[in-house]
């Protein structure tokens, strides 16, 4: 056995950090890559530029005129991403989630649309093309059957073939409620969508929703959080009523049916407090914590805060609190090192990522990151090198690669899709098994 000393030891770890650099220049590859194939899932709404773009930039006649779309991103490490935009075929809308579901074999996107606009707003004033279906009473079953179909005030879930090239729409539910949200169930048998005044339990076979359970809720516009071990959700609600606070609530799962167990109290000694329109959350990986944004809409009023939940009691309430974090808070991240969390900021423009610590006790604010404009969609890889965002504003997913446990650098490449952005589902690429 041989020894090296001090500065030794330093030439080598020197001479090992280069050898690394080089290693990793060598491999790097023109185009954005992943570890392992992934598909991403984004949905874009048309009536997004309504919003933003000629509404503030001219005198804007409130006529609708880009379309609703999706885009189909395949990625993987061996080869550029693979990327098709549709349009026309799936209605979408920017007034919910930023994430959707996927079947957990990756062949599957599933995607909510309902005809809650918000009253006054730039979306309320929209004026639709004519002759065009509109609403769920416009639509009969053959014209359910339609390639071209994009009724943008319809209540409806949409199921879209991730593998089929050309991404054909294979199934349209329509629902008497108002779906503002679908999520995969851990099961990998059942998804769970919530509406106005219910929760809906589906499973899907050959590519079709099948309707299991439905469980009254006393709800409003919101948004939900399948707890890891399936038998909870997390779900906060707006009421609507600008001043009232939005309160988020915790439920049981038993069988298909989802039944209220409590709303989600604040300490008395936390310096904070519930907003208006708190409506977007997820949970953490290891199911402990619930993390809440604030300001999701009415945003621009101020820095407001990011608030979590101890989802260990028995009755789980709020425990902590990140003070403000940004101008409106729209969708939580996880890295898979249980450390790092990335939430985005809402501004449309000089827009930002905020990169939270949470592991420290309290868990607390590092830095913010420049992003395009109108953060929606965020999701880490599985292996944690990557971080991927929808901009609606910039009609783009950005990419941010990890460095360490809590940088992210922006990459300067991104992928292109339609504008309008809405929401981000990342699973496996599907490939058909041999045979089949």
């Amino acid at each position: 056995m041989f020894s090296l000393d001090k500065t030794s030891k330093s030439s080598l770890q020197l001479i090992l950090f280069f050898l690394s650099v080089l290693i990793i220049n060598a491999e790097e590859k023109p185009y954005i890559t992943t570890q392992t194939p992934l598909t991403l899932f984004s949905t874009q709404d048309g009536e997004t530029e309504a919003i933003w773009l000629f509404s503030n930039v001219k005198p804007y006649d409130n006529r609708l005129s880009a379309k609703d779309s999706f885009s189909v991103i395949h990625l993987g490490p061996d080869h550029p991403p693979v990327v098709k935009t549709v349009y026309g075929t799936i209605a979408a809308t920017i007034a919910g989630t930023p994430t959707m579901a996927m079947s957990p074999d990756g062949r599957y996107g599933i995607a909510s649309n309902h005809s809650w606009r918000g009253e006054g707003s730039p979306l309320d004033k929209l004026s639709y093309p004519v002759n065009e279906p509109l609403t769920n009473r416009d639509l009969t079953q053959q014209l359910l059957q339609r390639e071209n179909l994009s009724p943008q005030l319809s209540n409806m879930i949409q199921v879209v073939d991730l593998h089929d090239p050309n991404h054909r729409v294979v199934d349209r539910v329509l629902v008497d409620d108002k779906p503002i949200h679908i999520l995969s169930h851990p099961d990998k048998k059942r998804f769970i969508a919530v509406a106005l005044e219910h929760f809906i339990t589906y499973t899907l076979q050959n590519g079709k929703l099948i309707e299991l359970e439905r469980s009254k809720i006393r709800y409003g516009i919101g948004c939900f959080w399948i707890h890891p071990n399936g038998k909870n959700i997390l779900a906060a609600r707006s009421p609507r009523i600008p001043g009232k606070p939005a309160i988020p609530e915790w439920y049981e799962i038993k069988g298909n049916k989802v039944i209220h167990i409590n709303d989600i109290q604040i300490e008395p000694e936390l310096d904070t407090e519930y907003v208006d329109s708190g409506v977007i959350l997820r949970i953490s990986p290891d199911g402990k914590r619930g993390f809440i944004c604030q300001r999701t809409i009415y945003n621009g009023l101020d820095l407001c805060d990011v608030l979590i939940a101890d989802l260990t009691l028995d009755r789980p309430k709020i425990t902590q609190v990140i003070k403000q974090v940004g101008d409106g808070l729209e969708s939580f991240a996880f890295h898979p090192n249980g450390k790092m969390a990335v939430v985005t900021c809402l501004a449309p423009q000089k827009n930002a990522l905020a990169v939270l610590d949470i592991e420290s006790d309290p868990p607390r604010l590092l830095y913010h990151i420049d992003a395009s404009g109108g953060s929606q969609g965020l999701e880490f890889t599985p292996e944690g090198d990557k971080l991927f965002h929808g901009s609606p504003a910039h009609g783009r997913i950005e990419v941010y690669d990890v460095v360490g446990d809590f940088e992210i650098v922006k990459n300067k490449k991104f992928i292109k899709i339609g504008y309008g952005h809405n929401s981000l589902t990342m699973g496996p690429r599907y490939f058909p098994k041999k045979g089949k």
